[in-house]
């Protein structure tokens, strides 16, 4: 009954009523409450508050944007986002130490949105969780957020274990970072949306490990991955193939920087993501990672690579139509720790012998604007005949959910679009993903 009742009303009118009711009752009971519980109460309204502006509209336009989810299924999603993730985005930050390291603008939420050519998009989220210790949380809201998504945790306590920065890490981080970082993130957490229901993902920094401690993030990675417990040991043909290519490009630091995983049953073959970063974004650089060095040249793999060669110009704003060499090196601008502005994903499945391949290439590292980045897009979707090809239809999605000054180049404002990734299966076709960050607004 009450779930029907949340399909109709606002989440919030629903809980102001029983609110009320509540305090009739029991306004005999409530003991007497110290200035202390009343100043964290209050913090934790504005932290949920300011959130709330932050995140609440810009997912909201983009499930009724993309024409996947029913508008029962949109009100699932937010009223999730509005009792698990919200609640655990931490207090409302000062304006002078606000930054969240899972986005180059400093957001500590992250959407997507999926494209294919079966023609289906849909929406995903990603945010940073706060945990005891820091803004003031007193509980941890993995267990929570995990029941409720039905969400396996086996692996991921194992690699909880392995690749939560300690006390010491943080001392030793934060002096390496931005001085207005908020805080050093133990992990994030993402979510599929898929009609109504919501599958869980959650990514891991071993690269933290290795700036706090030189302990090497590649070999603490494959290690971790062989051991795992359920199913570790049915990684090793997969991981035999990454190692011997890995061995060709050694670099140091490290190439592994990120692990991701699915929260879901290990029976159910859930996939494991290694995230590399190597120093070329060359044409040469690419073929070599998505081939694991010419070892991968089924029809796919290939056919995969001539439609990511016929958009490349467009990807990594060159212009379209213009010959470039393969080797040639696109300048990015220097960021800390140096990047190329092109990182890849190994993505491993229980008993697959042979990783899937996926491409990211960090977008303002090769734009200057979200407007140049959404008309950039708009032409790559054409190549596919996607709907969101037509011109200033991409642009317009992105003006209605994150603001109409992000695709104003009269107005300066941080770039909302972090990534765009492509991925070619024979199942699915093309399929490519754009990561787009709401920056943190401040009244």
């Amino acid at each position: 009954m009450a779930s029907e009742v949340h399909k109709s009303v606002p989440v919030s009118q629903v809980d102001l009523v029983l609110g009320v009711a509540k305090s009739e009752a029991k306004s005999q009971e409530r003991p007497v409450t110290s200035i202390t519980e009343v100043s964290a109460s209050k913090v934790k309204e504005d932290g949920v508050a300011f959130w709330t502006r932050h995140t609440k509209p810009v997912l909201a336009s983009l499930l009724k944007a993309v024409g996947s989810y029913t508008p029962e299924q949109q009100a699932s999603h937010i009223q999730f986002l509005e009792e698990y993730i919200i609640p655990s985005m931490g207090r409302a930050p000062e304006k002078s130490r606000a930054r969240s390291l899972l986005t180059p603008n400093g957001s500590p939420f992250e959407t997507s949105l999926n494209h294919s050519d079966n023609g289906k998009s849909s929406v995903r989220f990603c945010y940073e969780p706060v945990f005891p210790g820091s803004d003031g949380v007193t509980e941890n809201p993995i267990p929570a957020i995990a029941e409720k998504v039905g969400a396996d945790l086996r692996w991921f306590n194992q690699f909880a274990a392995e690749f939560f920065p300690s006390e010491e890490d943080d001392a030793v981080l934060i002096e390496k970072m931005p001085k207005d970082t908020i805080r050093i993130p133990k992990v994030f957490l993402a979510f599929d949306l898929e009609e109504d229901k919501r599958t869980m993902k959650a990514y891991f920094y071993p690269v933290i490990k290795y700036m706090s401690s030189k302990i090497n993030s590649d070999r603490a990675s494959f290690d971790l991955i062989r051991r795992l417990d359920p199913l570790g040991s049915s990684f090793g043909p997969a991981l035999d193939l990454i190692e011997d290519y890995q061995k060709l490009l050694y670099q140091d630091p490290p190439l592994t920087v990120v692990v991701g995983i699915d929260c879901v049953s290990p029976e159910a073959g859930p996939r494991v993501k290694i995230y590399i970063e190597p120093r070329s974004n060359s044409w040469a650089a690419v073929q070599q990672h998505i081939t694991l060095g010419g070892k991968l040249a089924d029809k796919s793999t290939l056919d995969g690579l001539a439609i990511l060669r016929d958009m490349w110009n467009l990807m990594i704003n060159e212009p379209e139509g213009e010959e470039i060499d393969e080797h040639f090196e696109k300048e990015v601008p220097e960021t800390t720790p140096k990047s190329s502005g092109a990182c890849f994903s190994w993505e491993l499945k229980p008993g697959q012998a042979i990783p899937d391949v996926k491409i990211y290439l960090s977008l303002p590292q090769y734009f200057k604007s979200d407007k140049a980045i959404a008309e950039a897009i708009e032409k790559v979707f054409r190549k596919r005949g996607w709907a969101w090809g037509v011109e200033g239809a991409y642009k317009k999605v992105i003006s209605d959910a994150y603001g109409s000054d992000v695709v104003d180049d009269e107005i300066e404002t941080p770039t909302v679009h972090t990534f765009v990734s492509f991925n070619f299966s024979e199942k699915r076709g093309a399929y490519m993903t754009t990561y787009v960050a709401p920056f943190v607004r401040f009244p």
